[in-house]
């Protein structure tokens, strides 16, 4: 896994895999998902990362996942 932020554009990747990403889904606005062709995620991707993100950013985001897939 690896984390990037781009302080520029406010921007944070989280990238699990360097599989190739088949679709990239808008769970919410701000909060893409890329999917492979399994349907693994292969990244995340948060925009306005530094009005997102508090002290464990990683939780909410896996709630949120698990939200929108039981949906």
């Amino acid at each position: 896994m690896r984390i990037s932020y781009d302080p520029k554009h406010d921007v944070m990747y989280i990238k699990f895999s360097d599989a190739k990403i088949v679709e990239t889904v808008e769970v919410e606005e701000g909060l893409l998902i890329d999917y492979g062709e399994n349907g693994e995620i292969i990244g995340i991707e948060i925009i306005n990362a530094s009005l997102r993100t508090h002290s464990s950013p990683l939780s909410e985001i896996t709630v949120r996942i698990e939200e929108v897939a039981s949906h």
